[in-house]
């Protein structure tokens, strides 16, 4: 399961009171974490349309609120306006079928750990570092889910 990203994100809001990173590469890589997770909140919720069961659905669709929280999150600590949560893809973006979406989800999340990995290594503060580990958890904790889901049909 999950960890909520609910602290993660008030964490986020609280950050953006200080000054954002000064780093233009390190923004610019956040900048581009963040369209990374709109992206998963696009892809996810056409697997969401493909789930098998009820239960998977729901599940699908928790994972789509944390994705769309760690772009605010992100977000928040870059001082700019939140992205809105986008409208479900119509159709739904390049899907394959429930088992085949679910396993380039996997590999999907544990590329973000490495993201996060990376941009935890060069945070410029103790606090932005635990931001970015903190949601590194969470991606590693989706793709475990995600393995289950797969486990279970």
């Amino acid at each position: 399961m999950s960890v909520p990203t609910a602290p993660v994100a008030a964490a986020g809001e609280v950050l953006a009171q200080q000054a954002p990173p000064a780093d233009e590469q390190y923004r610019a890589d956040i900048d581009a974490s963040i369209q990374d997770e709109i992206s998963d909140v696009n892809f996810y919720t056409g697997i969401g349309t493909e789930a098998p069961t009820e239960a998977l659905r729901l599940l699908t669709m928790s994972i789509v609120a944390d994705e769309y929280g760690h772009a605010r999150t992100q977000a928040a600590l870059l001082g700019t306006t939140p992205p809105t949560a986008p409208a479900p893809p119509e159709p739904a973006p390049s899907l394959e079928g429930f088992v085949p979406d679910v396993q380039r989800a996997v590999l999907g999340e544990m590329a973000a750990v490495r993201r996060y990995a990376d941009l935890a290594a060069r945070a410029p503060t103790p606090e932005i570092r635990y931001l970015f580990t903190w949601i590194l958890g969470d991606e590693y904790n989706h793709s475990r889910l995600w393995t289950a889901m797969l486990h279970q049909l």
